[in-house]
């Protein structure tokens, strides 16, 4: 049987919602000492924001295609009014929102902070943005990330630049002899890594605690929240974790494997074998000789990445967080990017394909509409869900989540929510190019579901007063909480005979013991 090929960042999308953002000129300046030096942000509305922030120093030149190193420091006041660049990346089909427009550039390792303008009575739990994209595309500066609306529910919020494409997952026996034989290729990880290490020495600065910190991704985001679960490198720079939409990573290449196609790469651009200068000496633009059109997925490097995610979790060798993980109703918005991938997903079902198609035929919905349906619920539901057993068999905290909430403001005929859809609920943040403002409902639901994150960032639990009760995860129960037209409300069993089935898929294929 030939082997699922999935990946949680697929999305190239990556997460484009708009809304408006948090750089135009403010009211007042805010004023931070963080280990660099001075830095003066803005404040509007009662939230102070901190823009283009390095966190390490400049990847570029000697530092291209290396581990980040310290950031620079400053004696006189910063300005951190505006953002840093995007780091470079694939061009977006469509921009993230009207009037968005931001450079990119190798020096791109900057985050950003929102906080409440008020002195809080006690240290604030943090929020740390890791945006999607299919590690190719995305920033912290996507206006749809804007985060004032968490800031003012009593949150500091930090949203980060990565490494991307080549420059975020690369490898080359050059490189590798400079690191004495061990293998460096996962940069944008290594970069995710810098930016905690940069919030624990520095977000007290912003009234954070350090040491209540919850990362959260989306799609390619979400992904690197997973890798970082299991990654011994971060241990200890994450109190919780929630992961939207970051499905599996089940197929990974070696580090040998990625060394063999730099290489071939490095020659096809004129660089010998043995050059590591030569490497780092070419254009930013030949190093992005795109269109990239594959996931710049991590690699086992056997330092940042020592195992798959699928493996870490089913072995319980990840951090001992609460987790709360989930997956939209309609993740197969994404195969307008992906051609054909959802027909190789059902032919990698082998024998169950047709068993597990029935499941989604059974509706008399055509067969592309139904082989479309099956592909997100096995690229993205179905692993939210193997996740969450994942960490409550072995006695951890997990919650999970559906979102299939269609907001009144959505343009007509959309169907279903799409992968990454629930971001501007998490955010507060309507998407200013749809066809109306959000109803009133549109409205409660965000306050609904930011309540629930903030919650969860606050204590491990999202559950609090004026909520619906959202239960926690255990396989026995099988019980989620669900977003839809009907509002919040706790269920159980969704899919459970076609995920089952998904999920002996994924078992037999990775030789575990049948669930």
């Amino acid at each position: 049987m030939k082997s699922l090929v999935l990946f949680a960042g697929l999305a190239v999308a990556g997460a484009v919602h708009a809304a408006p953002s948090a750089s135009p000129a403010a009211s007042a300046a805010a004023m931070a000492q963080i280990r660099q030096g001075p830095v003066q942000g803005v404040l509007t509305a009662g939230v102070a924001s901190f823009l283009g922030l390095p966190y390490a120093a400049p990847p570029v030149g000697e530092r291209r295609w290396r581990a980040p190193a310290a950031a620079p420091s400053w004696t006189a006041v910063r300005d951190a009014s505006r953002f840093g660049p995007d780091c470079v990346q694939e061009p977006m089909q469509s921009p993230p929102g009207p009037g968005f427009v931001n450079r990119t550039s190798e020096d791109c390792l900057t985050l950003n902070v929102w906080k409440p303008a008020a002195a809080p009575a006690a240290t604030l739990p943090v929020m740390v943005w890791i945006h999607g994209g299919a590690f190719i595309m995305g920033a912290g500066s996507f206006p749809s990330f804007d985060g004032a609306a968490l800031a003012r529910q009593g949150v500091v919020l930090v949203t980060l630049n990565y490494r991307l494409g080549r420059f975020g997952v690369f490898a080359h026996p050059a490189l590798a002899r400079e690191q004495g034989g061990r293998p460096v290729a996962d940069f944008g990880l290594l970069d995710q890594i810098a930016a905690l290490q940069w919030v624990r020495d520095n977000i007290a600065a912003f009234g954070g605690d350090a040491a209540n910190v919850t990362i959260v991704g989306e799609s390619a985001g979400a992904s690197s929240v997973n890798f970082l679960m299991g990654s011994p490198l971060a241990r200890g720079l994450f109190a919780k974790a929630i992961s939207e939409s970051g499905g599996t990573s089940s197929q990974l290449k070696t580090v040998a494997a990625l060394q063999a196609e730099g290489q071939a790469w490095a020659r096809a651009a004129g660089v010998a074998d043995d050059d590591a200068a030569a490497l780092r000496a070419l254009p930013t633009a030949r190093v992005w000789d795109g269109p990239v059109t594959t996931v710049a997925a991590p690699v086992i490097d056997g330092n940042v990445v020592t195992a798959s995610t699928d493996e870490a979790f089913h072995d319980g060798a990840v951090a001992a967080v609460p987790y709360l993980v989930g997956a939209n109703s309609q993740e197969e918005s994404l195969l307008r990017w992906l051609p054909g991938l959802a027909d190789v997903f059902l032919d990698a079902l082998g024998e169950r394909g047709p068993a597990a198609l029935a499941f989604y035929t059974a509706d008399g919905v055509d067969r592309r509409t139904a082989v479309a349906r099956l592909w997100g619920e096995g690229a993205m539901v179905e692993p939210a869900r193997m996740r969450a057993r994942q960490v409550a068999g072995r006695g951890g905290v997990a919650w999970l989540y559906r979102y299939a909430y269609v907001p009144d403001a959505a343009p007509a005929g959309t169907r279903g929510a799409g992968h990454e859809a629930e971001i501007e609920m998490v955010f507060k943040n309507p998407d200013p190019r749809w066809p109306r403002s959000w109803s009133a409902r549109d409205a409660a639901m965000a306050d609904t579901i930011s309540a629930y994150w903030v919650n969860f960032a606050r204590s491990g639990n999202p559950n609090g007063p004026g909520l619906p009760a959202w239960p926690q995860y255990w396989a026995a129960g099988d019980a989620a909480m669900e977003f839809s037209q009907a509002g919040a409300k706790a269920g159980a069993g969704f899919g459970k005979a076609r995920l089952d089935l998904l999920d002996q898929v994924y078992a037999q294929q990775r030789h575990w013991a049948a669930p």
